[in-house]
């Protein structure tokens, strides 16, 4: 795991783990960038290729530039630990036909990305083509307490509430990022009756929970929160985090979120 030495008003995180299917071992990588806008355009002709760089128009809105800017950080971080040597100016990332993120590398194939957004920060995991994987970061905002809960069956809430600790809110926001991330893993996004995502089961781990889905049993989730965080990984249920030395990636990713949180809460009036 890498803690990037890029200043005191940039968060950045990098780690590679591996999945284990069968027989074969399957390279991944994970990032999480926290950084203010100022920082991001500053680094933009260090990270960005010109047709990158073409998507910051002028009509784009500060918000909107500061999460594209902080998800190619991070998509880039993830992507560039597993083509060690490779410029981040030479790997790029840009949007498919529905708008989700594609990315090519100079000698690499069959490489991608998934990229999640929740104000300064962004989160990716980057991941090979046939292993299909999804994330989702969100920040809790009270006004969107109604909505969320409106987006859960009650088995969800009952299910939520006998597996986490935590309150309603967090417990809410986090149904939702596993709901978002499995979107994200079928590559159809929220395009989906909502119903179609619900989740199975919940099982406390050390640190996070994890998911199954109830129409998609193929896949499995990892979630967790921190403060008014909270992130999930959606990948393959065959597909198991590698048990070795250090930490497993799902304590990384609680670990980070942690840290995000305490940042934030730092720097909040």
């Amino acid at each position: 795991m890498t803690a990037l030495d890029t200043g005191p008003s940039v968060f950045a995180r990098e780690a590679a783990f591996n999945l284990h299917v069968g027989g074969r071992t399957l390279a991944c990588a994970m990032s999480l960038v926290d950084a203010p806008l100022e920082a991001l355009d500053a680094a933009v002709p260090e990270k960005l290729a010109p047709e990158e760089a073409a998507l910051l128009t002028e009509r784009l809105a500060p918000a909107r530039r500061q999460s594209l800017l902080a998800g190619r950080w991070a998509a880039k971080n993830a992507l560039g630990r597993l083509a060690p040597g490779t410029a981040a100016r030479d790997i790029r990332i840009l949007p498919g036909l529905l708008g989700q993120p594609v990315a090519t590398l100079p000698g690499r194939a069959n490489l991608q990305v998934t990229l999640a957004h929740a104000g300064n920060a962004a989160l990716a995991v980057a991941h090979p083509e046939s292993c299909p994987m999804g994330v989702d970061l969100e920040r809790a905002r009270p006004e969107q307490l109604g909505a969320l809960r409106e987006q859960t069956t009650p088995r969800e809430r009952e299910r939520a509430h006998a597996a986490l600790p935590s309150d309603e809110a967090q417990r809410l926001l986090l149904l939702w990022c596993l709901k978002e991330a499995l979107s994200k893993a079928l590559r159809c996004g929220l395009t989906v009756p909502f119903r179609l995502l619900e989740v199975a089961s919940l099982a406390p781990l050390p640190g996070c929970v994890r998911a199954r889905f109830e129409n998609f049993a193929q896949y499995e989730g990892t979630a967790c929160t921190a403060g008014p965080f909270a992130l999930a990984v959606v990948r393959p249920h065959m597909a198991h985090w590698e048990d070795g030395n250090g930490p497993a990636p799902p304590v990384l990713l609680q670990d980070w979120l942690a840290e995000l949180a305490s940042r934030h809460e730092a720097t909040s009036p």
